[in-house]
């Protein structure tokens, strides 16, 4: 059964009145990261009907990563190079640790980025440094993803559903306070995790293939 995400356009619509965020900046990076990234890969292959483990900024010390697909949401590449993991999926938004990125990048991560109006000077940054295998955006496009989400966190596990898998499990989702392996966030950071709970709820609700660990 297909993931839909019709549900999903209202909710958008709310973040970006809350949240002040600009359609007409949505487009300018979209156009923007279709010009300076050229994405190689099958991301399909790597997630259909596969058991797959997002790793959220939240993550504790004493918490071990299944062995299952492991997608880093940002910065919390950080935790899994910790653990001696180079994760198979990054994530990004590009406001995490991004010389780690880099890094596991050249060692097989493959890098999910996404563009959006705040972060135009990033992708211009790294344009050079990163080889992405697909590219996403806050509204699809012809060059461009878009499975919706709001956080790194909450945007894999709808990329992971879109994309076919079995079942999605959770760890390091922390709705309370702001996780260590947060990279760059502004003030607002837990208005933002109150809206990655409202996502995360209603995907565990829709399909039966989110499980919080």
């Amino acid at each position: 059964m297909s993931f839909g995400i019709d549900w999903w356009w209202p909710l958008q619509e709310k973040i970006n009145s809350q949240f002040g965020f600009s359609k007409s900046r949505e487009k300018v990076s979209s156009r923007l990261i279709s010009r300076l990234y050229q994405p190689r890969g099958n991301l399909s292959e790597l997630l259909l009907n596969k058991v797959v483990t997002v790793v959220g900024a939240g993550i504790a010390d004493n918490e071990a990563i299944p062995d299952n697909v492991v997608i880093a949401a940002d910065g919390a590449v950080s935790a899994c190079l910790e653990r001696n993991l180079i994760p198979d999926i990054i994530v990004t938004d590009l406001d995490g640790n991004l010389p780690e990125m880099v890094w596991a990048n050249k060692k097989g991560s493959k890098l999910v980025v996404h563009a959006h109006g705040d972060n135009l000077s990033k992708l211009f940054e790294f344009s050079n440094e990163i080889q992405a295998i697909s590219l996403t955006t806050t509204y699809p496009s012809s060059m461009t993803n878009c499975w919706g989400g709001f956080t790194d966190g909450d945007r894999s596990l709808m990329m992971s559903l879109g994309m076919g898998a079995n079942l999605v499990n959770l760890i390091g989702f922390n709705f309370e306070e702001i996780g260590e392996y947060t990279g760059k966030f502004s003030p607002k950071k837990l208005q933002k995790l109150s809206w990655a709970r409202k996502i995360v709820d209603i995907c565990k609700k829709e399909t039966g293939k989110v499980q919080i660990i």
